[in-house]
C-alpha cells in the first residue's frame, strides 16, 4: 500500500509539475483559472494510469507510459498557446529534457535517504519549483529568445534528448538502469545543464548587448535630433526666414571680424547699404505674397552680383547689405554698383504680377568711411538718406565731406 501511494504521488507530482512547467515556458492564451482546470485534468488522469500500471506491477511501462502522456499533453497544451508549430516543438523537447533530467536527479538524490520512496517525490516536486523559479526569475526572457531563434539550437536540444531517453527506453527495468548507469547518467546531465546554461548566459549577454546598442542607437538618435535643434535654433537666431540671408545680428557678427581682418591685413573692403524704393507700394498693390516674393528675389539677385568670399544680408524690412571684399580701385566699385542697380531694376515676374523696383545705394569704403563696424554701417545709411533726399534711386558714396 505504501508502495501504491509513492508511486500515485510521484506520478501525480511528476505530470502536474511537467504541466506547470510547459505553462511557463510557452505564451499561454489561457489565464489562471483555464489552467487550473487543465492541471486538476492532467492530476486526475495520472492518477488512474499510476493506478492501472501499480495493479499490473509494471513500473518500466508506467515510465514509458508517462512519457508518452507527456507527449499527449503537450499536444494538447499547443491550441492554447501563441507559439508556431516549430517553436511547440523546440520547447516541448526542452520541457522532455529538463522532465527527464529531474527524474534522475531526484532518483539518486532519494537513494540517499531512508525512505527513498518518498524522498524521490519530494526531491522531485523541489527540482521542478526550483527550475520553474529560475525561469521565471532569470532565464525566461533568454529561454524566448532561444525559441524564437529555434534553427540555431535545435540540433543541441534534439542532442540532449536521445542522449537522456535512450536510458528510459531502452530498457526492461528503469530503476535498475538508473541505478546502474548512475555515473554516466550524472555526468550526461551536468553536460545538458552545462549545455542550457551556456546558451541562456550567452543570449542573456547578447540580450544586454543588443540592448545596449539599441540605446546608443536611441542616443545617437536622439543627439543627431537635437544637433539638428541646434542647428535649426542657430539657422533662426543667424538667418532671416524669408530670404534664408544673414540677418542683421549676424551681419554685424560677420562685419566685426572683417573689420578685424582688415585691419590686421591692411585691406579694404566695401559696405553696401541698399534699400527699396516705394516697396510698400508694391504690398499695398500686390499684397504682401507678391512682396514677399519681391524681397527674396531681391536677395537673389544681389547674391548673384558678388563672389562667393563676399556676403549678403537682409537687416529688416526692404533693407539689404553687401559686403565686398578687396575693391582696389574707384573703376572696380562704380562698375559694381551699377552692375548691382541694374540687376536690381530688371523687370520681376511673380505669378501673373509684372513689378519693377529701383533701390537707394549708400556706400562705405573701410577705413575711408569708417573704422568699424557702426560707424560704416552708419556713413553707409546716412549715403542712401542723401540720395532718398534728393529723389531716389541712386548711388552714393559716403565721403568725410560729402560732395
Amino acid at each position: 500500500m505504501n508502495d501504491l501511494i509513492s508511486n500515485i504521488l510521484r506520478g501525480s507530482v511528476s505530470l502536474v509539475m511537467y504541466s506547470l512547467l510547459l505553462f511557463t515556458l510557452t505564451k499561454s492564451k489561457v489565464g489562471r483559472t483555464g489552467t487550473v482546470l487543465f492541471i486538476t485534468f492532467v492530476f486526475v488522469l495520472n492518477m488512474s494510469t499510476t493506478i492501472w500500471f501499480y495493479v499490473y506491477g509494471d513500473l518500466t511501462a508506467l515510465s514509458r507510459f508517462s512519457l508518452v502522456l507527456f507527449i499527449v499533453v503537450a499536444i494538447a497544451l499547443k491550441p492554447l498557446t501563441r507559439l508556431n508549430f516549430m517553436q511547440w516543438c523546440f520547447t516541448f523537447v526542452t520541457t522532455i529534457n529538463i522532465a527527464m533530467i529531474i527524474i534522475i536527479l531526484s532518483f539518486h538524490l532519494g537513494k540517499l535517504s531512508s525512505m527513498p520512496q518518498y524522498a524521490n517525490t519530494i526531491f522531485r516536486f523541489v527540482l521542478y519549483l526550483l527550475v520553474i523559479f529560475l525561469f521565471q526569475r532569470f532565464f525566461l526572457p533568454s529561454y524566448r529568445s532561444a525559441v524564437n531563434n529555434w534553427p540555431i539550437f535545435s540540433g543541441l536540444m534534439i542532442i540532449i534528448f536521445l542522449n537522456l531517453s535512450y536510458y528510459f527506453f531502452v530498457t526492461d527495468d528503469i530503476q535498475n538502469t538508473l541505478t546502474i548507469n548512475k555515473w554516466p547518467l550524472i555526468l550526461l546531465v551536468s553536460l545538458a545543464v552545462a549545455a542550457y546554461g551556456t546558451v541562456f548566459y550567452a543570449l542573456k549577454k547578447f540580450a544586454l548587448m543588443q540592448t545596449m546598442e539599441t540605446e546608443n542607437k536611441k542616443i545617437q538618435e536622439e543627439a543627431g535630433h537635437l544637433h539638428e535643434t541646434a542647428l535649426q535654433l542657430e539657422r533662426f537666431a543667424n538667418y532671416d526666414p524669408l530670404t534664408g540671408l544673414p540677418n542683421r545680428r549676424c551681419f554685424f557678427e560677420r562685419l566685426g571680424r572683417i573689420v578685424a581682418e582688415c585691419e590686421r591685413d591692411t585691406r579694404k573692403f566695401v559696405l553696401f547699404f541698399i534699400d527699396l524704393d516705394d516697396f510698400k507700394h508694391i504690398n499695398d498693390t500686390y499684397g504682401h505674397e507678391v512682396g514677399d516674393q519681391v524681397l527674396i528675389a531681391t536677395g537673389n539677385r544681389l547674391k548673384e552680383c558678388i563672389r562667393e568670399t563676399d556676403f549678403v544680408a537682409r537687416l529688416g524690412g526692404d533693407e539689404f547689405s553687401v559686403v565686398v571684399h578687396d575693391i582696389v580701385d574707384s573703376e572696380s566699385l562704380d562698375h559694381l554698383s551699377r552692375r548691382i542697380r541694374t540687376t536690381l531694376q530688371e523687370l520681376m515676374h511673380i505669378g501673373s504680377v509684372e513689378c519693377k523696383i529701383n533701390a537707394s545705394i549708400g556706400i562705405a569704403v573701410y577705413p575711408d568711411s569708417g573704422n568699424d563696424s557702426e560707424t560704416l554701417l552708419k556713413n553707409a545709411d546716412s549715403a542712401m538718406y542723401e540720395i532718398k533726399k534728393n529723389g531716389k534711386d541712386g548711388i552714393r558714396i559716403f565721403m568725410n565731406k560729402q560732395s
